[in-house]
């Protein structure tokens, strides 16, 4: 027998820079001013989250900031982007209560209090936060409520995960030098 095997052509895969035709206007603030410390060094995280339940994937940006002493380029917080749809995106931020000063570096999404909206869990430089998910399009930071405000650490990921299986979340944070 005798089989034919057909020539496969390859196709070239090309992307384009949608970024800012979609909305998403962002730029990274490492709060560098040339002494080169390492979380100058260090780039930010992101995550997907369906906020708002609406079956669209939103985008959240962590951001650092300025080093105190140092010129200040301004505020710099995380950003959250709103899913339109239609290949768009809108910054609900403040909107959404997330307009916080940190220095940021990473970011865990997951529904710590089982009602059914995701919650944020922000590494930073300092203090890092636990944000609420209200289930009304805004968050609110429980960090302190929730027994999680403590000494200034270097907290650079996190992930949940329900290691016991009792059916809740449990946090586990990753902490790189003091």
């Amino acid at each position: 027998m005798l089989f034919v095997v057909p020539a496969v052509h390859s196709q070239q895969v090309q992307f384009r820079d949608i970024t800012a035709h979609a909305g998403i206007h962002f730029t990274h603030n490492n709060g560098a001013f040339g002494k080169k410390w390492l979380p100058e060094t260090m780039g930010p995280g992101c995550a997907f989250i369906d906020y708002d339940n609406d079956g669209y994937p939103d985008v959240v940006l962590i951001n650092g900031a300025d080093f105190s002493g140092h010129p200040h380029t301004g505020a710099t917080t995380l950003r959250l982007y709103h899913n339109n749809g239609n290949g768009t995106f809108t910054d609900v931020t403040r909107k959404a209560g997330l307009a916080i000063p940190l220095f940021g570096f990473g970011v865990a999404v997951g529904d710590y209090d089982n009602d059914g909206f995701d919650d944020l869990f922000v590494t930073a430089l300092g203090q890092s936060h636990l944000f609420h998910n209200n289930g009304n399009g805004t968050f609110t930071d429980v960090t302190q409520a929730a027994g999680m405000w403590g000494p200034s650490e270097f907290s650079t990921s996190a992930a949940w995960v329900d290691y016991d299986r009792d059916g809740k979340l449990d946090l586990v944070v990753a902490n790189y030098v003091q």
